[in-house]
């Protein structure tokens, strides 16, 4: 009797001791991230996006103590990618490093299913990645005075080369004939390493290019660097002046970099992520794997990307609308 009534007991006991324990091994299961996370880039292996979500998302790990990998959708200007992560789960697994090109620029050229704004949780803003214009050195032309001077006096006959149409490079061109008044012809190529290429044999006058493509093409006298877009100087580039100290004031185009998810995720899961990007920033080491592609790191929280990103969709929409710009 006695043995049976204290072996009663005891399994009353253990029953209780584990259901109480079975809230915690659920929250633990629960607890995010309990998986790899993915880091969605919308451009090729060894991009400037791929190279910064790639030394991002080493810190990123770190801090928030699971894997975190980059898969690579590229294609159609970003979209692909971005197109990806819209439709993925709203559970913090799937991530988006965004650019200016998919984010703000190509829902108004392309019937994308997005929304710059609405369709994203916008985590936090990463790199500033300012543009340069470059000269060909057989053009003669070293500043911003003598390229508005032979402008004018070649009125519609002057070049430039872009990556192709719609994107930022592009559109840097469209302002800069705003800006000193005279039209020039624009040449799309397939990449921004054969725009530079073009201007580095003379093919074509000026171009706006990423830092990256023209950085060595700089440092070898093949190009002359004029101004960069940013209204700080390029640490990358730091003998090169800003477009407003070339006379532009005003004259700002950043091929920033962020990080996205789906919209829909819980608040916890963004500020976690927030805070992880805020900390893996800090890091001297992927502060210079950034510099090295000629990108600034930048934070920006949630409701300043936000905000920021609203204000260049609006911005860029009314340049493509204005000048009738449509893909081809």
């Amino acid at each position: 009797m006695i043995k049976n009534f204290m072996c009663k007991r005891i399994s009353h006991f253990l029953f209780v001791a584990c259901m109480g324990f079975l809230p915690s091994l659920a929250d633990a299961q629960d607890k995010y991230p309990s998986r790899p996370i993915k880091i969605v880039v919308g451009s090729e292996a060894g991009s400037a996006p791929d190279i910064l979500a790639r030394a991002i998302s080493v810190e990123m790990g770190a801090t928030l103590g699971q894997s975190v990998i980059v898969e690579n959708k590229a294609g159609a200007t970003g979209t692909i990618g971005a197109s990806y992560v819209v439709s993925s789960a709203s559970d913090g697994y799937t991530l988006l490093m965004g650019t200016v090109s998919n984010i703000a620029l190509a829902p108004a050229f392309y019937p994308v299913k997005y929304d710059p704004v609405k369709s994203f949780a916008h985590i936090a803003m990463v790199a500033s990645v300012p543009l340069v214009l470059v000269a060909s050195n057989a053009s003669g032309m070293q500043n911003l005075a003598q390229i508005t001077t032979k402008a004018k006096a070649e009125a519609g006959t002057m070049n430039f080369a872009s990556p192709g149409i719609g994107g930022p490079q592009h559109l840097a061109g469209v302002l800069l004939q705003k800006s000193i008044g005279s039209s020039l012809l624009h040449i799309p190529y397939k990449s921004g390493g054969a725009a530079m290429t073009a201007v580095a044999s003379g093919e074509v006058q000026l171009a706006f290019a990423g830092i990256p493509a023209a950085a060595g093409l700089i440092k070898g006298n093949k190009v002359r660097p004029i101004f960069v877009t940013t209204s700080k100087r390029s640490s990358a580039l730091s003998d090169v002046p800003t477009s407003a100290e070339s006379g532009l004031a005003g004259f700002e185009i950043d091929n920033w970099h962020g990080i996205f998810a789906p919209t829909g995720i819980s608040i916890e899961v963004r500020v976690l992520l927030e805070q992880a990007i805020q900390k893996s920033l800090n890091s001297v080491s992927l502060k210079e794997q950034f510099l090295k592609v000629g990108a600034e790191p930048m934070f920006l929280p949630n409701k300043q990307l936000e905000a920021y990103v609203t204000s260049e969709a609006l911005r860029w929409s009314k340049v493509i609308t204005e000048n009738k710009i449509k893909a081809e």
